[in-house]
């Protein structure tokens, strides 16, 4: 369940210029009020395993890109949790006072939205809103209260959503959120059988694979390594057991590397 707090109306002359080659963006707000079944660590179990295993993965990722960057949060099969890891990352970036966006492109089963307790109302607009131009960028934004986070969801599920990940059609929503935020986590479907990843592959920096213990099919890891090809920055290991206690492993590839504007 979710409280919205209307701003007022957002035109283009509202994104201004701020610090840095970041800019300050004035946008309607939310306020989230997660019940128990919420997946959202950070609230439900702040001093929890898996919020130090998010902290951990956070600091990885700074220490790769120290600049932030555009990464997209992907897994070999459903169920492996990669909306879960999703959500909980974008607002453990935000958290440490980075501007972050967290984006729903997973247009088949849109899903953060019920990790978040936050459904785009069916009279509002979102990415696909924004992406088919019926709806402008700031429009469609949401931050998360008064946090460095902001979201930008699905209304409704589509089928086919091929023309939407094209690249002309894209492009300029990733442009400005790279100009917007620090990091922008962009929420995949699975890498198989679909072709939505491979699409928006060359346009992120990087790509993490959440793979989960005890569900994954090995047999999908591989060919998923293969369509990440160089963009992996590491394998998440989600629901693995330490102490008795589920929690979040990090493998980190290519520490060294420097971040590459696709």
């Amino acid at each position: 369940m979710i409280t919205r707090t209307e701003i007022h109306t957002l035109d283009e002359h509202e994104l201004m210029a701020d610090s840095g080659s970041a800019l300050r963006l004035n946008a309607e707000r939310i306020e989230l009020e997660p019940d128990k079944h919420s997946r959202l660590v950070f609230v439900t179990d702040p001093h929890g395993l898996a919020v130090e295993r998010y902290k951990l993965l956070r600091g990885r990722l700074f220490a790769m890109s120290p600049q932030g960057g555009l990464i997209l949060v992907t897994s070999p099969s459903p169920g492996d949790g990669k909306t879960l890891t999703s959500t909980n990352l974008a607002w453990c970036i935000a958290e440490a006072g980075r501007r972050t966006c967290l984006v729903d492109l997973d247009f088949r089963a849109p899903g953060f939205g019920r990790s978040l307790g936050y459904e785009v109302p069916a009279d509002d607009n979102g990415v696909a809103e924004v992406l088919s131009g019926s709806s402008s960028f700031l429009q469609a934004i949401r931050q998360v209260g008064d946090r460095d986070l902001y979201v930008l969801g699905i209304k409704e599920s589509l089928k086919s959503p091929s023309r939407l990940l094209a690249a002309d059609v894209l492009r300029p929503l990733l442009t400005k959120l790279r100009d917007t935020f620090e990091w922008t986590i962009l929420d995949m479907p699975p890498a198989i059988p679909m072709s939505d990843v491979a699409e928006v592959l060359p346009h992120v920096d990087g790509a993490l694979m959440v793979v989960r213990s005890g569900k994954t099919i090995k047999s999908l890891i591989a060919p998923t390594f293969e369509i990440l090809g160089a963009k992996v920055w590491g394998v998440v290991l989600n629901d693995s057991l330490i102490n008795g206690s589920a929690y979040y492993g990090y493998y980190g590839y290519g520490e060294d590397r420097k971040r590459k504007k696709a």
